[in-house]
């Protein structure tokens, strides 16, 4: 998969907070939080903003106000859902919906997008406040064989 850089002027929501989110493109220029696991990865964010009309969206940004990692192959910190524990070094991740991060295991089927892989081991006790470092190594599942 080729990636293409877009200049990004325009985000789909409120970002403020959302470090460690996934994102995708949405519209030439603009990003929004990952709808679902069929969502074409486009990055984290890194540092995340607010549009220049608060509650209009999609809607402009400010130069500089938003950060992404989308740099194929570097690592990042991402946010884990509180639906999903137990993840471990080189678990597949993906998304559920709302930009964080859960794992994929049996259950990967067709057409699915896997964002990487898990770094680091996410504390069980604590899925909710959950976070791992994650290679940003998208892929598409073209055919899945359950044996």
């Amino acid at each position: 998969m080729d990636k293409i850089i877009n200049p990004i002027t325009a985000i789909g929501s409120n970002l403020t907070g959302l470090e460690g989110y996934g994102v995708t493109l949405t519209a030439t220029g603009t990003v929004s939080l990952s709808a679902d696991q069929y969502a074409e990865p486009y990055g984290i964010i890194v540092k995340g903003c607010d549009s220049l009309t608060p509650g209009t969206y999609p809607s402009p940004i400010a130069d500089g106000s938003l950060e992404l990692m989308t740099q194929m192959g570097d690592l990042a910190w991402v946010s884990i859902s509180p639906y999903s524990s137990n993840i471990k070094v080189g678990a597949w991740l993906g998304q559920q919906g709302g930009g964080q991060f859960c794992k994929f295991g049996d259950d990967l089927q067709e057409g699915y997008r896997i964002w990487g892989r898990a770094m680091t081991e996410v504390v069980v006790a604590y899925p909710a406040s959950g976070r791992c470092l994650m290679r940003f190594q998208p892929e598409f599942i073209f055919h899945w064989h359950k044996f």
